[in-house]
């Protein structure tokens, strides 16, 4: 009896396994195209043929080239569904071994608790391909599902607003007396909060400019409150890197465009409503990551070759990064000082396919490292004033998004003879800042003229 017991523990917890665990891209050489799990850092997809023969055995390393870079053209031949996703995975170029991850945290390591929250919410009767069905056994819960979401307390507010029907919506005022047109100023159908955020065409096609796991659709009959339960399963596909909930960001970018339609005659695209809810998302959790940790400015990493005390004086390299969420690419900048903190040598650099402003970032140390390795420099200080950057380099930590990068930088650092590593504030890196905004301004001018 007891052994069937623990057999049966063993298969459950294969399965949970399998369900969950991906692969993180170092140098390619141990991970199937088509059999494993890796084109997606956050949830367990496979690429799909038709397979051409010749490409049934490949690994990923058949499409790096040989300095671990991507083979667009292969990749386009053999994926090119796939091909701008898989670009945005950056490879490690030192030859880093690739890993597993666990898709369900942004560390990519399992823990005993993420493992049973991501079951539990498996079990979930949540058919979100389906009509949700008004007397599932689904219990909505204030604390859970508004006071401690994980978004801003302005948007907190904004959910107990619409579930109270405190919301000035035409259905409301007229409950209140109030003498209004109770009527959708887009469909002209009555306003409710479900017509507003979910069932108007204008909201049905903000909801499929979402880049959702599962489409959502929603039978006329369904509550916002059902609908608030059903939105802790709403998952953004990458590369956004949303990991929480996107419902409230939508409902209030959708109420806002209600609003300024209604009191300036001003119009808005459902694309638009969809992309300025996901970038404040986005940035709403880099946010949060920041600040969960503060890490002090004068903590610093050492690789095992370095002296307990740094030297009083040393040579400094500034690094910093600018993104483009719409483009997806990355202005790069390193800048070099003596040890009287004067500039010696500066550089930038602009790449394509970048999926968050933290690979942006960590690219951007890479460089650095590069370019000072290259130099012949053996001590050397590196600042930076990403956080959540220094602070898993200090700690020896992995984020599953930048595995390759930090496997390089970890790799690369150790050819100094003392190399650290210090967060500063972004006021104190505004050199680098500027040389790597100016990189990416430079890069859209020129992509312009080209165009015209």
């Amino acid at each position: 009896m007891f052994v069937n017991q623990v057999n049966h523990c063993i298969l459950y917890g294969c399965d949970l396994l399998k369900e969950n665990l991906g692969r993180v891209i170092g140098n390619g050489q141990t991970t199937r195209v088509w059999k494993d799990s890796w084109i997606s850092l956050d949830s367990n997809s496979k690429p799909f043929g038709p397979v051409h023969e010749s490409a049934l055995d490949f690994r990923v390393s058949d499409l790096l080239t040989s300095d671990l870079q991507w083979n667009k053209k292969r990749i386009e031949e053999i994926l090119p569904d796939f091909s701008q996703q898989i670009q945005c995975l950056k490879p490690s170029l030192t030859g880093a071994e690739d890993s597993y991850v666990w898709h369900p945290l942004q560390s990519g390591v399992y823990s005993t608790k993420s493992g049973y929250n991501s079951k539990a919410a498996s079990l979930l009767p949540m058919p979100l391909g389906h009509a949700a069905e008004p007397n599932q056994n689904l219990e909505f819960k204030w604390v859970k599902d508004v006071w401690s979401g994980k978004f801003s307390p302005k948007l907190r507010v904004f959910l107990w607003s619409i579930i109270q029907n405190a919301l000035p919506l035409g259905e409301n005022l007229q409950r209140r007396g109030v003498t209004a047109d109770a009527l959708c100023p887009r469909c002209k159908e009555t306003e409710t909060a479900m017509h507003t955020f979910f069932l108007c065409p204008f909201a049905k096609e903000v909801w499929r400019q979402i880049p959702l796991s599962t489409p959502v659709h929603l039978a006329e009959e369904t509550n916002f409150k059902q609908v608030v339960v059903l939105a802790r399963s709403f998952k953004c596909l990458p590369p956004t890197g949303i990991k929480h909930s996107i419902l409230p960001w939508v409902c209030w970018m959708i109420w806002t465009a209600r609003n300024r339609l209604i009191f300036e005659d001003k119009t808005a695209q459902p694309m638009e409503i969809a992309t300025k809810a996901l970038v404040a998302a986005r940035e709403w959790d880099i946010a949060q990551d920041t600040k969960e940790k503060p890490l002090a400015p004068d903590q610093e990493h050492r690789s095992h070759r370095r002296p307990q005390q740094p030297p009083p004086s040393t040579i400094t390299c500034n690094i910093d990064a600018a993104w483009d969420s719409s483009t997806r690419r990355a202005g790069l900048a390193w800048l070099i000082k003596d040890t009287a903190s004067n500039i010696q040598e500066s550089g930038s650099q602009t790449i394509d396919s970048v999926a968050s402003p933290l690979v942006a970032e960590a690219l951007a140390l890479r460089l650095g490292l590069q370019t000072a390795a290259s130099k012949g420099i053996s001590e050397i200080l590196f600042l930076s004033d990403c956080s959540t950057l220094i602070r898993a380099i200090s700690s020896n930590s992995q984020i599953k998004e930048i595995f390759g990068i930090l496997k390089d930088i970890n790799q690369i650092s150790s050819a100094f003879a003392c190399s650290r590593f210090s967060h500063i504030s972004r006021s104190q890196n505004r050199d680098a800042d500027f040389i790597a905004k100016q990189a990416l301004r430079a890069f859209r001018f020129s992509a312009s003229v080209v165009t015209q």
